[in-house]
């Protein structure tokens, strides 16, 4: 049985993952954790197998301060940090070992591979990703969407550049930019679409979400994985190639 800790227990995901393990009989949901009792990271007796955390940027660090001084491993599910932020991660990683994605949807990521191989393949190609989720969603463009972003530029050589806001510039769209939009608007779990256009034809790569449950088993085989690491960084490429 692995014990886990989760922080945001009470957003969308962390109800959802709450009623998702109930009846697990290999995972115990230890301690429900959320913004109204977040100070019961200083009273945990008996420390949990692994943390997952579905929360916000500034509530994540409050689970990587106790996972360091507990040796905790961590999986953080939660978007919308800084590059400074990103950066605090990668160093708290030293000392635990740390699974953290944009998207723990299995489907998400084969997408995100398959785009990366189309753009590689093209010499001059726009790139658009249009992202849609729920109203209630905060930060644009998704992680997610930054996450396919950030791949394929990884392995483009960071050729592009990105434009989140076309409002009120005059120029034309350059061959070097990955352009952004992003929708939100009723309870949407989440819609990415990655679109390449040459002069002669278009290539469209599509993933939807039906269910949250791609989600919180997503977050389940992390925590199965980081729990048997050693200290470092990992992510879903990891997982999906064990």
């Amino acid at each position: 049985m692995i014990h886990i800790l989760l922080n945001g227990s009470n957003g969308k995901m962390g109800r959802a993952f709450s009623d998702y393990i109930k009846n697990s009989n290999l995972f115990d949901l230890q301690y429900s954790i959320d913004k109204e009792n977040s100070d019961l990271f200083s009273s945990i007796a008996v420390k949990p197998d692994v943390i997952i955390d579905f929360s916000t940027p500034s509530s994540t660090f409050n689970s990587l301060n106790y996972a360091v001084e507990n040796l905790v491993p961590i999986v953080i599910a939660t978007t919308g940090f800084t590059r400074d932020e990103e950066s605090s991660i990668k160093e708290f990683s030293e000392a635990i070992p740390i699974f953290k994605s944009s998207n723990l949807s299995f489907g998400i990521n084969v997408v995100s591979n398959v785009a990366t191989l189309i753009a590689q393949k093209y010499d001059k190609v726009d790139i658009e990703i249009l992202e849609k989720h729920h109203r209630n969603k905060k930060d644009s463009p998704s992680g997610t969407a930054l996450m396919i972003a950030d791949k394929i530029n990884k392995k483009c050589n960071n050729k592009f550049k990105y434009v989140f806001n076309k409002n009120n510039v005059n120029n034309s769209k350059e061959y070097n930019e990955i352009g952004f939009s992003s929708i939100r608007g009723g309870n949407l779990i989440g819609e990415h679409t990655v679109m390449f256009f040459s002069n002669n034809e278009t290539i469209e790569i599509t993933h939807k979400a039906y269910s949250r449950n791609i989600y919180i088993e997503g977050a389940l085989k992390a925590a199965s994985f980081i729990i048997t690491q050693k200290n470092g960084l990992f992510g879903m490429d990891d997982l999906i190639n064990v």
